[in-house]
């Protein structure tokens, strides 16, 4: 029973984290739109530097509104919000 209890248990953890990382890229959305990244992302130095050496404002951007209104509107708008609330 202990296994099972465990697989439950991380089931949950992994639908929050899904889920609060689902809110969170939505509410990058304000950020983004207030301080106008996609026209001033990539005017600091530092913005693509490092672990983001190679990325773009549009790839950053795609991510925050396109991928993250696909999952409102394509899964959790189909039913599957209802399912994770019940884990979370």
């Amino acid at each position: 029973m202990s296994r099972q209890s465990d697989f439950v248990t991380l089931a949950r953890q992994e639908t929050r984290n899904l889920w609060n990382a689902w809110l969170e890229l939505k509410s990058m959305q304000e950020e983004w739109n207030a301080l106008d990244y996609a026209n001033t992302l990539g005017d600091e130095d530092d913005a693509f530097a490092g672990e983001n050496e190679g990325l773009s404002a549009s790839e950053v951007g795609a991510v925050i509104f396109d991928t993250a209104n696909a999952i409102d509107t394509e899964v959790m708008d189909a039913g599957h919000a209802t399912n994770m609330a019940k884990l979370l």
